[in-house]
């Protein structure tokens, strides 16, 4: 005998397209990382882990020459080289190409790499000065919080000439030069 009544017409209506006995539940690990990287959703992740797919794939690819292949050494090199220089990897060797995640290219993403430089103390503070153009890259102006950060393009990323939040930081650690307020 069921204890539940039956539901109303409206109620039916709403819950026509739930399947509750087969309900896709969340992957615990994916909800942490979408909010450690300050990601829009599960569809942004979702890209990330579909790039790390087809870069596993790859990989699978290149592994299954053979070990004597110079064509193999020379794309594991390749590889590892173009991965370390975007900052996925730590080291320059095709060993490190099997940790490669999700994560690893998160944690290159603009917003990311402010709070790790100390431009902002957190994701929503990093936001802020990306959308409103407080950092740049060279001379570029950055806007986008996901675009990937190269090894290269870190050493440049610097505040913009005319940002009120350069001169706060240059006015609380004492640099503050005159010429620059009048200008």
């Amino acid at each position: 005998m069921s204890h539940t009544r039956k539901l109303k017409y409206h109620e039916e209506k709403l819950l026509k397209k739930t399947n509750f006995k087969h309900y896709r539940r969340e992957n615990q690990k994916d909800v942490e990382n979408i909010g450690r990287f300050g990601l829009k959703g599960k569809e942004e992740y979702a890209e990330y882990t579909k790039l790390v797919a087809q870069y596993k794939h790859v990989l699978k690819e290149i592994s299954d020459l053979s070990d004597q292949d110079p064509v193999k050494q020379k794309l594991l090199g390749d590889l590892s080289e173009k991965l370390y220089n975007m900052g996925v990897i730590d080291l320059k060797q095709p060993s490190e190409l099997v940790k490669v995640n999700a994560s690893s290219f998160c944690r290159r993403r603009a917003v990311v790499m402010l709070v790790k430089k100390k431009f902002a103390e957190h994701l929503t503070q990093a936001f802020g000065l990306l959308s409103h153009g407080h950092v740049r890259i060279g001379p570029e102006t950055i806007q986008d919080p996901a675009l990937i950060i190269t090894r290269k393009s870190e050493d440049l990323l610097t505040w913009v000439d005319n940002s009120t939040m350069k001169k706060k930081v240059q006015e609380y650690n004492g640099i503050l030069d005159d010429y620059d307020l009048n200008n």
